[in-house]
């Protein structure tokens, strides 16, 4: 790129840039056709609308002596590459010229993605082996009435397993209900699963069937089972058995027939252990299972997966997106995905959200780098909030004291073990690591 044309019926516009721009550019007076060139236009001689009929030409830079956030948000909106304020400054001209460079360079390998039908369905992305052996198994899986668990981590896709699952199934067109365990209250989920009668409990004006009753000749998908109350665990268990339920404040009992899906992204074998989940309960949910490998294990579903969410959201695009570069891809290729697919598609849909151009490229990556591992640290908060919270609430309900002991308790003794042992047991190391004073340290080891 060695053009920069100047679009603009304001001589002193075109005495700024032949001042301030890079000596290897040279200056013309109308765009004569499109390529690899850059367009300046003043917005203060102009009309932004016609920003988005030089688009095409190259790429726009919407130059203004106004102190106007408004106009500058008008020639985005109208497809500006970048906006500038006058007086023109050379540093920032040469950096803006630098990146377009790289820019231009980056979209001479380019992916094209063809639009195509979305499939309405649950079709599982993707043709890794690990991917392709838990479709045959889920496939397999379907045709039995028996009760499914699906373990994986979060983002990885289980809810679209168990839509997957009852679609694939003799249960298909029947209503697929979904409870997420989760995400209503303690007090309240029990009435949402069972229903309730009217005057059952204060605010109850009128009976509401519960979610099982709604269920009834299809499949009911209990998500994040890992964080039902112990004392609704027994009930849940009593209707598994019985496909039988008492709706609150009824002495009714009610028949259904509903196939039972679940999935955790936690331990339920450790939670029975530690006698926060109901051994009954896990043998029960878990006559069949199948685990939903993390992205990081399928790194050759990344590239499909892209064009899958390119196609979903190109619509929202202020432009037409036709596919992305190499260097795109190749960037979401060498990322580990913590939040597996979820985080990807969120990256997708930020990264159209943010184009500049036609095609996707690393640009729109940079600002969510920092997002990325902003992510990557939350979602270990949150695992480990997931762990311990339960732990907390069982114990809130058997109303226990020194709570903040017992759980340190809990987690300093595996925590100091493993750093002791990564230490080979030097104890100065060993407090160097955990950031605490090595006399704290050995206080520790004496409790």
């Amino acid at each position: 790129m060695n053009t920069a044309l100047v679009y603009t019926t304001d001589d002193s516009l075109k005495k700024e840039l032949a001042a301030a721009l890079p000596i290897d550019f040279t200056l013309q007076t109308k765009v004569k056709k499109s390529g690899d060139v850059v367009v300046f236009v003043d917005l203060d001689t102009m009309k932004t609308s016609l920003i988005s009929e030089l688009c095409d030409k190259g790429v726009v830079v919407a130059v203004t002596s106004q102190n106007n956030t408004e106009l500058a948000m008008k020639a985005v909106t109208a497809g500006a590459y970048e906006t500038m304020q006058r007086p023109l400054q050379r540093d920032e001209l040469h950096l803006f010229f630098d990146e377009v460079h790289t820019l231009r360079s980056e979209l001479k390998q380019v992916i094209e993605i063809r639009p195509m039908a979305l499939v309405p369905t649950c079709a599982i992305v993707g043709h890794s082996p690990s991917i392709m052996q838990t479709c045959k198994k889920l496939a397999r899986l379907a045709q039995v009435e028996a009760p499914v668990l699906i373990t994986g981590e979060t983002g990885t896709g289980k809810e679209l397993i168990a839509e997957s699952i009852a679609q694939l199934s003799s249960r298909f067109g029947k209503p697929f209900v979904v409870v997420n365990c989760a995400a209503v209250p303690d007090n309240l989920l029990e009435s949402e699963l069972f229903g309730f009668e009217k005057g059952s409990f204060t605010g109850a004006s009128a009976a509401k069937e519960g979610m099982l009753k709604i269920a009834d000749e299809g499949s009911v998908f209990f998500d994040e089972i890992g964080e039902m109350p112990l004392a609704l665990q027994g009930k849940l268990l009593r209707f598994l058995q019985t496909q039988t339920f008492y709706p609150l404040g009824s002495i009714r009992e009610v028949q259904v027939n509903v196939r039972v899906i679940s999935a955790t992204n936690r331990d339920l074998a450790r939670m029975v252990r530690e006698g926060t989940f109901r051994e009954d309960l896990y043998h029960r949910l878990r006559v069949t299972s199948i685990q939903v490998p993390p992205l990081r294990e399928r790194q050759e579903d990344i590239e499909p997966l892209v064009q899958f969410f390119v196609n979903r959201y190109r619509h929202t695009a202020p432009r037409l997106i036709r596919g992305v570069t190499k260097a795109f891809l190749k960037k979401m290729e060498s990322y580990a995905w913590p939040g597996n697919i979820r985080e990807l598609e969120n990256v997708i849909r930020s990264a159209i959200a943010l184009s500049k151009t036609s095609y996707l490229t690393t640009f729109e990556l940079r600002e969510l780098a920092d997002q990325s591992a902003a992510d990557s640290s939350t979602a270990t908060e949150e695992s480990i909030a997931s762990a311990v919270l339960p732990f907390v609430r069982d114990a809130v309900r058997r109303k226990e004291k020194n709570l903040y002991e017992k759980i340190h308790a809990e987690v300093d003794r595996p925590l100091l073990d493993y750093i002791l042992s990564h230490t080979k047991e030097n104890q100065s190391e060993a407090a160097r690591i955990l950031g605490i004073n090595r006399l704290t340290l050995r206080k520790k080891l004496r409790q």
